[in-house]
């Protein structure tokens, strides 16, 4: 199992303020998807407002394999030039 940690405003936002979330998925596609089925709209600000790292490693592609123990972060984007 992968650990997902939900920080704010996603956290407060879909989950009540729980940031920590425990999901059985092979793909951050996976995951997502299983964190949405709990919270619907969650994919959808995620695709539009998260940056996503996993075990401390920005990552875009949603295809990247996840391994048990493996911890995903999702931060709310900020904007900059």
């Amino acid at each position: 199992m992968a650990k997902a940690v939900i920080t704010a405003p996603f956290s407060a936002e879909f989950f009540g303020g729980r940031e920590d979330h425990l999901v059985d998925a092979p793909t951050i596609f996976a995951l997502i998807r299983g964190l949405d089925l709990a919270a619907p709209g969650f994919a959808q600000a995620a695709e539009e407002r998260a940056a996503i790292a996993v075990n401390g490693v920005a990552v875009a592609d949603w295809t990247t394999r996840l391994e048990s123990g493996d911890e995903v972060l999702f931060v709310q984007r900020i904007a900059g030039g």
